[in-house]
């Protein structure tokens, strides 16, 4: 069984100042602790094989919701979302998203390209999620 990342560990992970007008510092650890818990929701430790890939999933994830809750809390529920940045670049750094379309088409799956933390943590599972997934809603024997 693996360990959930605690608000102690995102903060060392996530260093750097927060994005969205919002820094590590100003984050409370209340907040983060709520993000996690939106990521526990949505998170399937079956997608991970090892403890440390599956720290860097939940934490991309509930960067993923800290931000959402972010942008909610400080522009409405206007702001929440946004479309996915295809590409981005600094200087010369360049980072870019390639995700398929097939992905994008899936609710879910989109819902997690509306922020860079979410498209990175996409990313990182794309390799458990490529194949045929078959979903029944009824009671049925294989």
């Amino acid at each position: 069984m693996f360990t959930n990342p605690t608000s102690t560990d995102f903060r060392n992970f996530f260093f750097r100042d927060f994005p969205y007008g919002t820094t590590l510092d100003t984050v409370q650890d209340q907040d983060i602790t709520k993000a996690i818990g939106q990521a526990a929701f949505n998170f399937n430790p079956a997608l991970f094989s090892t403890q440390s890939n599956y720290t860097l999933g939940y934490l991309y994830l509930t960067a993923h919701y800290l931000v959402i809750d972010l942008r909610a809390s400080s522009q409405g529920l206007a702001g929440s979302y946004t479309w996915l940045t295809a590409s981005k670049g600094v200087g010369s750094v360049n980072e870019s998203f390639a995700i398929p379309q097939r992905m994008m088409d899936n609710p879910y799956l989109a819902m997690l390209s509306k922020t860079q933390y979410g498209a990175k943590y996409l990313s990182l599972v794309l390799p458990s999620l490529i194949g045929q997934m078959f979903v029944s809603c009824e009671a049925v024997q294989p």
